[in-house]
């Protein structure tokens, strides 16, 4: 089943510098109905997929359960919060009191108004309240895709960050920013071997790939690519 045959452009994925979020659906259980979609998607591979049996094997790899997951552009996030029943009732105080309500708040006095501006939280991470603010409209996300985007940040990067993220091994090729997994995600992550425990733990991976997409259809071993690893903020007040 070749790739383009999934849904209508869907090769165009974050090429218009747009952010596509996903979060988690619902998981392939083992039994009915996620049973019986995992066994009719057994034989779906992408193009040119890795040869499992012929590519470089290791016992020590964890692998977790699969999820399905549920994609939306963030900018379609915008319209889930309706202003137009506050707004009406603002605009019905302004005629009934023959005033405005941009005018009263600009006879406040300049030096408070510029010291609220300045204000800082109050545990002075600019870069989390940020990263906050950004996944607040759906803070389930898994998942932040934007192909040579920007990643966002939960903690302030090395001031060097672009230069650590190096070259294709590959093809020499400069990497650049595709996707990030989200803090939402590790809660969610289990073993798919029930015998194993895993835990792992972070803040966001920022996740680097080759801007020339280097990797050939045919080939049977992955091309390495390049994660940054962020942690978790708030550990540091568990050590």
């Amino acid at each position: 089943m070749s790739r383009t045959d999934w849904c209508d452009e869907a090769d165009d994925w974050g090429m218009d510098d747009e952010v596509a979020i996903s979060a988690v659906e619902k998981p392939i259980d083992s039994v009915g109905e996620g049973n019986d979609v995992s066994s009719k998607l057994q034989e779906l591979c992408i193009d040119g997929g890795v040869d499992h049996q012929s590519a470089p094997q290791s016992d020590n790899v964890p692998v977790f359960k699969p999820f399905y997951i549920s994609v939306m552009e963030e900018t379609d996030l915008d319209g889930f919060q309706d202003m137009d029943h506050e707004n009406e009732l603002l605009r019905e105080y302004e005629e009934r009191e023959r005033v405005s309500v941009e005018e009263i708040q600009s006879c406040e006095s300049g030096e408070a108004r510029e010291e609220y501006e300045k204000g800082t939280a109050k545990h002075g991470d600019d870069t989390f309240t940020g990263f906050m603010k950004k996944i607040s409209l759906c803070p389930e996300q898994v998942l932040r895709y934007s192909w040579n985007g920007s990643p966002l940040f939960i903690m302030k990067p090395p001031c060097n960050a672009s230069q650590m993220v190096p070259s294709c091994s590959h093809c020499g090729s400069l990497r650049v920013f595709e996707f990030q997994l989200m803090p939402a995600l590790v809660s969610l992550l289990g073993s798919a071997d029930t015998n194993s425990e895993i835990s792992l733990e972070f803040g966001t991976v920022l996740v680097y790939t080759c801007r020339n997409s280097c990797w050939k259809s045919g080939s049977t071993v992955p091309v390495e690519e390049f994660l940054f690893v962020q942690p978790d903020p708030d550990q540091k007040y568990f050590k």
